[in-house]
């Protein structure tokens, strides 16, 4: 349609479309482009001749302990012949100690023996008045004296057959009565006699001369202090090493230092502290040595192999038990160890090996089978006043 400039206002204008310079649109070229790279990518990839294994990554502790090792300081300690000591806290107790109690009641008439004065066995401590035991007593042995009489007669008139058998039964029958009688007012008689039942100290007298005894109620206290005992409670790992026979010592409270040997060991522990009873025997013979003494009693229970460490060393291992951390090779080993005997210088373990290199700086920052780098640091020579080195 033409144009008219002079009525433009009423016409319409229409625009045509302009021609397009490539018959494909731009973005499905690009497209195109990028898809033949990645292929060509990955052609070249498999058509390579890559014959070099891949390495598989390593774990990131491995590489840490491959590039940096933890360094160490270690003493090369070795193991020594040590006198296992076990150290106590005891008492003294005197070997036998009785209350003896009346038996027969009565008043008392005199006390023969002063408290605390040494008693001889079967001294009288107490004595009871008699009162009619006498008398009882002197009844009852002359109704024997009598049944005896009769006993003979049947005995012969039985011979010449006066009488039977059952009447010479009846006659012997009363006297063996007769003679229990006696037997039994004897016992009444000697239990006014309260006796020492051993050679000891009376050590406590609760009456007085006057005073009435009652059956049962006790005349006095006697101990025997020769031997003398050390009784301690030791521990359940402990007990093991400790054998009948073993040799020990002991420093009384009240300044003696005594020796012995073990003669009693329980079979069954104290369930409330799971220790067993031990006893050590010395000698007392002038019986200057108290009962009920405090003490501390060392036992010598034989020479073991044992190491001398500082205890800074020791550790807990992971189920608790008491450690210490070596070198092995390059690597860290926990050992579990158990403490004899310590003191200022160090403490004596057993469970190391002859000769080990013990970690005594650093090990604290390492762990059970880490590979280290350690430097031997020389040992310091300490004294003995701990454990004895033979």
């Amino acid at each position: 349609m033409a144009f008219d400039s002079e009525n433009h206002d009423t016409q319409d204008i229409i625009e045509r479309p302009a021609k397009r310079r490539f018959g494909i649109s731009r973005a499905i070229v690009t497209s195109l482009v990028v898809i033949l790279g990645i292929f060509a990518w990955l052609m070249s990839g498999i058509m390579a001749d890559n014959s070099e294994p891949v390495e598989m990554a390593k774990p990131l502790f491995e590489v840490n302990q491959t590039t940096a090792r933890f360094k160490v300081v270690v003493q090369d300690l070795k193991a020594q012949p040590f006198v296992n000591k076990i150290k106590l806290q005891a008492r003294t107790e005197a070997d036998k100690i009785v209350t003896v109690s009346a038996e027969t009641g009565g008043t008392i008439t005199a006390l023969p023996v002063e408290k605390g004065a040494f008693v001889q066995k079967g001294q009288t401590v107490c004595q009871i008045d008699f009162g009619a035991r006498q008398a009882q007593l002197d009844q009852s042995r002359a109704l024997r004296d009598a049944r005896k009489i009769e006993y003979d007669a049947a005995v012969k008139l039985n011979k010449q057959g006066h009488t039977s058998k059952s009447q010479l039964a009846s006659s012997r029958a009363s006297y063996d009565a007769a003679v229990a009688a006696v037997k039994g007012a004897l016992v009444e008689y000697n239990r006014t006699k309260i006796k020492a039942p051993f050679g000891g100290i009376l050590d406590t007298q609760p009456v007085e001369i006057g005073h009435f005894m009652s059956i049962g109620q006790p005349c006095g206290t006697i101990i025997d202090k020769d031997p003398l005992l050390i009784v301690a409670y030791i521990a359940e790992n402990h007990v093991k090493h400790v054998d009948l026979g073993a040799r020990g010592s002991a420093k009384l409270a009240t300044g003696e230092s005594v020796s012995g040997f073990v003669r009693y060991i329980a079979e069954t522990p104290d369930m409330a502290t799971r220790t067993f009873r031990m006893e050590l025997e010395v000698a007392n013979k002038d019986l200057t040595l108290r009962d009920g003494v405090s003490a501390e009693l060392q036992l010598n229970t034989g020479s073991v192999l044992a190491t001398r460490i500082p205890q800074s060393v020791l550790t807990l291992g992971d189920s608790g038990q008491l450690s210490v951390r070596v070198v092995e090779g390059n690597r860290v080993a926990i050992r579990p160890v158990q403490v004899i005997a310590d003191d200022r210088s160090g403490a004596v373990v057993m469970g190391l090996s002859a000769s080990e290199k013990v970690i005594v700086r650093g090990g604290e920052y390492t762990r059970d089978g880490r590979e280290v780098d350690f430097e031997i640091e020389p040992v310091t020579t300490v004294s003995q006043n701990g454990a004895q080195i033979r």
